[in-house]
């Protein structure tokens, strides 16, 4: 039983380690994204002008 508890208290801390990760990954990888676009958009329009 007391395995059992242990594992569930990792699987707990991991879980908790994760979801606090990936917002972080997301909102950077979205920046870089935004980013990306934005300097496409630029360059296009200083192409045109």
């Amino acid at each position: 039983m007391a395995a059992r508890l242990g594992n569930f208290i990792i699987f707990l801390i991991l879980s908790v380690i994760t979801l606090g990760i990936y917002p972080l990954y997301f909102f950077v990888t979205r920046q870089q994204d935004n980013t990306e676009l934005l300097k496409e958009i630029r360059d296009e329009l200083v192409k045109r002008d």
